[in-house]
């Protein structure tokens, strides 16, 4: 089985923050929401740049694209340099901020495309590391769901498309835990009943803390140092309880039964389900992580008609089923779905039915100081 690697999105998360309080829990969860930073940079690289204007097809030339591994699948490069006879160069990268510090050490340069996840659009845009080129100037812009077109992170689309939508859940085994006894919340997770074994759970400092930050019934960049108090306390609480903590290696624990419950990124759930039809995936009642990839200029790209004309090519949902077949995603275009296989159509890590996509919440940057306390919640926890 394939596993798939593209994150632990946040493996690395905030690793340039500096926890400057040092006091007991309780102390330091208020300390970081008065007094202490660090995190993703807040400094602005310079003038925005922009690219806004018609949109003239390119015909040949080079495009140099960054992003997740398995984001961009052969047949698909192959697909675009055969329809537009533009030369694709693709590299990888394993975390928003590994793209973030390369776009910040180069000034933008060295890549035309870039697929920061939702936040980091925000991020990169307050950082002027992406170009303005206006996504409703595309022809194929058309084809945007609507649920996807007016992101918290770039309401008028000016600098990104979305690519990739996808979930964070609980996968848990039905033949070995009955219905009755199968979790439906990050509540019922933080709360392992004796079957279930020891548990699985994401090497991820944002999944974790924003999991147990709604088990405590508050939600991500929660404000009150009360609520991550109760949070440290649940995970302290479980922390007997857990098994692995790990991104990676995920779909195979879970397929072969090595954990009957765990924490899971839905293209992982999706590959541990295609290999074991047992296993279920949940969309927690209190709130499933909802992140969605997206496509954008880098503010140093050198071939920007190339550019938007990638952009406007993968905004065509013939284009770009390979690379939800890839990703295990349902897509963010108009008729998509529509166009994947019937078989991958039937799990809800693809297609959700509306009553679980009312539990799916958008994921959201939070304040320098609030992921302080992300960090030393985390950090606690682990160690």
């Amino acid at each position: 089985m394939m596993t798939n690697t593209k994150h632990p999105r946040y493996a690395a998360m905030w690793s340039l923050m500096r926890r400057g309080c040092v006091c007991a829990l309780a102390g330091a969860m208020a300390c970081g929401l008065a007094a202490c930073s660090g995190g993703v940079s807040d400094v602005a690289s310079g003038p925005v740049v922009s690219a806004v204007g018609p949109y003239h097809a390119a015909t040949g030339g080079e495009l140099h694209v960054y992003t997740w591994a398995g984001y961009m699948p052969d047949s698909v490069i192959k697909a675009f340099e055969k329809d537009t006879g533009i030369s694709l160069t693709v590299d990888t990268f394993d975390s928003n901020e590994a793209l973030e510090a390369k776009l910040q050490s180069t000034g933008g340069e060295g890549y035309d495309i870039v697929m920061p996840s939702d936040y980091m659009v925000e991020q990169l845009i307050h950082e002027k590391l992406l170009m303005k080129f206006d996504v409703s100037t595309l022809p194929n812009a058309k084809n945007i769901k609507s649920e996807f077109r007016d992101p918290y992170y770039d309401a008028k689309m000016e600098y990104s498309a979305p690519y990739i939508v996808s979930y964070t859940g609980i996968v848990y085994d039905a033949k070995a835990i009955p219905a009755a006894d199968a979790p439906t919340s990050w509540s019922d997770f933080f709360h392992p009943k004796a079957l279930w074994g020891k548990t699985q759970l994401l090497g991820d400092q944002i999944e974790v803390v924003n999991a147990a930050l709604r088990a405590v019934g508050s939600d991500q960049c929660a404000t009150d140092p009360q609520d991550y108090q109760d949070a440290a306390n649940l995970l302290e609480q479980y922390k007997s309880k857990l098994g692995v903590m790990s991104s990676e290696g995920v779909a195979d624990r879970l397929a072969s039964g090595e954990q009957k419950v765990g924490m899971a990124w839905s293209y992982d759930a999706y590959q541990a389900m295609a290999s074991n039809p047992d296993l279920k995936f949940v969309f927690p009642s209190d709130g499933a992580n909802k992140f969605v990839d997206n496509v954008a200029i880098s503010r140093g790209a050198k071939n920007v008609d190339q550019a938007k004309t990638f952009i406007n090519w993968m905004l065509d949902p013939s284009n770009k089923t390979a690379v939800e077949q890839n990703a295990g995603a349902g897509s963010v275009l108009k008729g998509g779905d529509e166009l994947l296989p019937a078989a991958m159509r039937k799990f809800n890590v693809v297609v959700p039915s509306a009553e679980e996509e009312k539990h799916a919440i958008l994921e959201k940057r939070c304040s320098n100081k609030l992921n302080d306390n992300y960090t030393m919640m985390f950090e606690d926890f682990r160690n």
